[in-house]
């Protein structure tokens, strides 16, 4: 993940523009802004965050920076797809709940813009106005993140704390120990290693067998042949 971009005080100028009818979120801005001794944080508006980025990659907005994230591995990607894969299973036996993959940007509680590798939402608290073509404007019920080798524990460390402070269930899945961890807001943390079926009890009926990743690629190889 390369460093943070601090937006600037020249974007700090408002706009005359109407509202984005593609966007939930309200416009203001999100930056970091000194008041005497006082630190004071507003939010970004999805133009903003659109006008950030750089090509083919994620970036999200923490603590009043874009943080961009490096490109993903292939074992990254295989799990992504495993994630996704077994959420759309579930949904289909389970109505009431909209699931996402990677690049879904979801708004926490602060302003704070997180793209999750994969998502679970209930349906309902989109309201009667359906899925949006732009973010989610509220964090999700779960999120699936996957350990990169390339991760600040710093970076990590917040995003844990932001989901926590969002009451938002955490699947988190390293690639490297072969483990899945569970963080949720209303139980014990749980941990599912090789050969285990991960658990996530907020999303009923639903379980993950990730581990050993070595059967899923090759599944994938016999899949070609």
């Amino acid at each position: 993940m390369e460093a943070g971009t601090r937006i600037g005080a020249r974007d700090q100028q408002t706009s005359e523009e109407p509202p984005s009818q593609l966007c939930e979120i309200p416009r203001r801005r999100s930056l970091l802004s000194k008041r005497g001794n006082v630190t004071t944080k507003t939010m970004l508006t999805w133009e903003q965050f659109l006008a950030a980025g750089k090509p083919d990659q994620r970036w999200e907005y923490v603590d009043g920076e874009v943080k961009f994230m490096s490109p993903t591995g292939t074992r990254h990607g295989v799990l992504v797809l495993e994630i996704a894969y077994g959420l759309r299973e579930w949904r289909d036996r389970t109505p009431g709940w909209v699931c996402v993959g990677a690049d879904v940007v979801f708004t926490m509680s602060a302003g704070e813009l997180l793209c999750p590798d994969a998502a679970a939402v209930r349906q309902e608290r989109y309201g009667g106005g359906g899925v949006p073509a732009g973010p989610t404007p509220f964090p999700p019920d779960v999120a699936f993140e996957i350990r990169s080798p390339g991760d600040k524990a710093s970076d990590v460390e917040r995003k844990r704390y932001l989901y926590y402070l969002n009451k938002v269930t955490q699947v988190w899945v390293d690639p490297e120990t072969e483990t899945v961890e569970v963080v949720s807001p209303n139980r014990p943390v749980r941990y599912f290693g090789p050969g285990e079926t991960a658990v996530v009890e907020e999303l009923a009926g639903f379980g993950m067998d990730l581990f050993p990743l070595h059967l899923h690629l090759k599944r994938v190889k016999d899949d070609k042949s």
